[in-house]
């Protein structure tokens, strides 16, 4: 777990480096709101955040369809054990009544 949080900090670092590096040098992007030009600061800062909230559902959707397949695994195979007990209960039965009678009976020596 703890990987995958060092592993996630270190995507969002390259991310926001690449993205920020892409948005002031190439595209020449600069915000601006109600005629007001954000500082190149604030906009990679504003593009980290945009960055940081597409890791963390990134990671969420990651997460959940991960469980979600861990989770059908583990129904299913406890499924396949009822179902193979329901079928074979009476074998079982049988087979335990038989070595319980069969098997050789060890008393305790003093």
């Amino acid at each position: 777990m703890f990987k995958n949080i060092i592993l996630a900090v270190l995507i969002a670092i390259v991310l926001t480096y690449s993205l920020s590096y892409l948005a002031t040098q190439w595209l020449d992007l600069h915000l601006s709101f109600a005629e007001h030009d954000f500082e190149p600061i604030t906009s990679v800062l504003v593009l980290t955040c945009i960055v940081a909230i597409l890791v963390v559902v990134g990671f969420i959707i990651a997460f959940s369809i991960f469980s979600a397949i861990i989770f059908v695994l583990i129904a299913a195979g406890i499924g396949l054990f009822v179902a193979g007990l329901s079928v074979f209960w009476p074998v079982i039965l049988f087979t335990l009544v038989i070595f319980l009678l069969v098997r050789d009976k060890q008393t305790a020596t003093y």
